[in-house]
């Protein structure tokens, strides 16, 4: 007989393209996970996956599968939902964020995981928004928080927040504390690279300003960006609260633009679909997170 639990096994190996990782995320052993997709395999008198590659590969009845074993699931998750029996998840969820998140956020998040859903495994990747999108699109992650949004039916993105960003320099790079359109093109600005959203962003921002910057592709660690900034060699454009500590000291000073600098929106991004338990609890505690250095988060 076919069961929820043969198709929630088959529906996470072919999203997450392997036996190990859907196995660990409902919390089983591999050879347990392959049992129920063989069970369901006979079931359906037909193979799902082709398992001669190195990872497993839907075949076409089993691409034909998929979508309703994911509307099998959400019709389970909805009954969960609306009897509250999902109060209390248990297994892994991967999901990635930028540094941005990974230095302001995610700790408390991380705490708040521990205390409420202490059965739930926290797998961070922290990467640019190019990697994060492409685990995600590949299924290694479940969700990414990053400042854009993915376009397409197959995603879903909520916004989070926004973000304070200003130009900074060591306080003998911009003495005065105001940068004109001159001084902005004539002094290096370093930036993320390598598939930085935040480097897109603001591109494009400036672009439609008509600002001009003398760019220096610094790297994209915002780490070794700050050093280089703290050096006095060149100025960057830093998320506020990230670096509060250096402003509140006077190593790094918040300078004046000809414009004002972006608040940068802030995306939740998941696959549309049905999530795992462990990936709603990790949303509820993300979305309701006070974000903001002593206000509340917008959640637009």
């Amino acid at each position: 007989m076919l069961t929820l639990k043969q198709i929630e096994a088959f529906f996470w190996a072919a999203r997450l393209s392997s036996f190990s990782r859907a196995a660990a995320k409902l919390c089983m052993t591999q050879s347990a996970l392959s049992k129920r997709v063989s069970e369901l395999e006979e079931e359906l008198k037909t193979p799902l996956f082709d398992r001669s590659a190195y990872r497993p590969v839907l075949t076409d009845a089993g691409r034909a599968v998929l979508e309703t074993a994911e509307q099998m699931l959400e019709l389970r998750e909805r009954m969960y939902a609306r009897t509250g029996a999902d109060a209390a998840p248990a297994g892994l969820v991967a999901f990635g964020v930028t540094e941005v998140v990974a230095g302001t956020w995610l700790p408390r998040w991380v705490a708040d995981m521990q205390r409420e859903y202490p059965d739930v495994t926290l797998e961070p990747y922290v990467d640019v928004s190019a990697t994060l999108t492409a685990r995600l699109r590949a299924g290694a992650i479940e969700m990414a928080v990053m400042p854009q949004q993915l376009p397409g039916p197959e995603f879903t993105s909520m916004r989070l927040t926004e973000v304070a960003f200003s130009m900074m320099a060591a306080p003998e790079v911009v003495p005065s504390g105001v940068l004109t359109r001159d001084a902005l093109a004539r002094l290096p600005v370093f930036a993320q690279s390598g598939g930085s959203g935040l480097t897109e962003v603001f591109d494009s921002w400036a672009r439609v300003n008509g600002l001009s910057m003398q760019r220096m592709l610094a790297s994209n660690s915002l780490v070794a960006i700050s050093e280089l900034v703290l050096a006095g060699l060149g100025i960057a454009l830093l998320p506020i609260d990230y670096y509060r500590a250096h402003l509140d000291s006077g190593r790094l000073r918040a300078v004046a633009g000809p414009l004002p600098w972006p608040r940068l929106p802030y995306y939740l991004v998941t696959r549309t679909g049905p999530g795992s338990g462990p990936l709603r609890a990790l949303q509820r505690v993300a979305l309701r997170t006070d974000t903001h250095a002593g206000g509340n988060a917008d959640r637009g």
